[in-house]
């Protein structure tokens, strides 16, 4: 597992690989107007250096903002991949946002509308994929950024506004009986979804929880104590990847905040403090 930063993930196993979130360009977003900036050359970078592996034959989307899926449709696009079978798996609303964004037909056939409730299998039971129904962070005034729905493909989005959150998803990736991982790209969760789910790895997203109830006392206690937990979606969002001031953009307050629900919960439960592309190996 790699962590891309924001909620993002790069999986590999077996000669496979999968992307969760992938939000590469860490543009401005403060900018503005909110220009939307998307780069490309970034995952030029960091594929050439091997900081990336793809391509993917599966991207996940938990929700439509900017800092989950701008760089989807630039990824499906890249000319190298052009010979790839990359599928994705988005609501509704994300599939026509990316189609506004310059999906082709070939990529949305290989789209996957999901509502949360799937159980799909892969690779010929290599791995399997749970679709989770889940709920976008709420903020200390109950709302979030950029709330709705599409219905159709809208005007091609020129700004952070335009890509509404459109429903929330969260996964669990299944490889075969030896891992399993779970990953939310927001900060919320539906509590009666996760009943029963004994995940090995849980990427816990940590922007303001200041309005939910015992939020990570909830999540931990109805996951059954995973066996490791990393923090995520707690970094500053426009840092580059060469920037060597990178790693203190990372909130120290929040990993702690893990650490010690942990703790008053008496689990046994090893809190992962995860650095910007570098692999965790499982």
């Amino acid at each position: 597992m790699r962590w891309l930063g924001v909620s993002g993930w790069e999986i590999a196993f077996d000669g496979r690989v999968l992307y969760f979130d992938p939000y590469l360009s860490r543009f401005d977003y403060r900018l503005p107007g909110g220009p939307l900036a998307v780069d490309p050359a970034v995952a030029d970078r960091l594929l050439a250096t091997g900081r990336l592996a793809g391509p993917p034959e599966l991207i996940m989307i938990s929700h439509g903002h900017w800092d989950h899926m701008a760089d989807v449709p630039s990824l499906l696009s890249r000319p190298d991949w052009a010979g790839a079978t990359i599928r994705t798996i988005s609501t509704e609303t994300h599939r026509h946002l990316m189609h506004a964004m310059g999906m082709t037909d070939a990529q949305r056939k290989n789209n996957i509308v999901a509502t949360g409730g799937e159980d799909l299998e892969f690779g010929g039971g290599a791995y399997r994929v749970q679709v989770i129904r889940s709920l976008h962070s709420q903020s200390l005034g109950y709302g979030f950024f950029a709330p709705g729905t599409r219905v159709a493909p809208p005007p091609a989005p020129a700004s952070i506004n335009d890509l509404v959150e459109g429903g929330t998803l969260a996964y669990q990736v299944t490889v075969r009986d030896r891992l399993k991982i779970l990953m939310f790209g927001g900060t919320n969760f539906v509590e009666r979804e996760l009943a029963g789910m004994r995940p090995d790895v849980v990427a816990v997203s940590m922007t303001d929880s200041s309005s939910l109830h015992r939020y990570l006392e909830r999540l931990l206690t109805v996951l059954g104590g995973p066996r490791y937990v990393i923090p995520v979606h707690h970094d500053d969002m426009v840092t580059g990847f060469d920037d060597p001031n990178l790693r203190d953009t990372v909130d120290a307050g929040a990993v702690r905040r893990v650490k010690d629900a942990v703790r008053a919960l008496g689990l046994r439960t090893e809190v992962i403090e995860a650095e910007h592309l570098r692999p965790l190996l499982f």
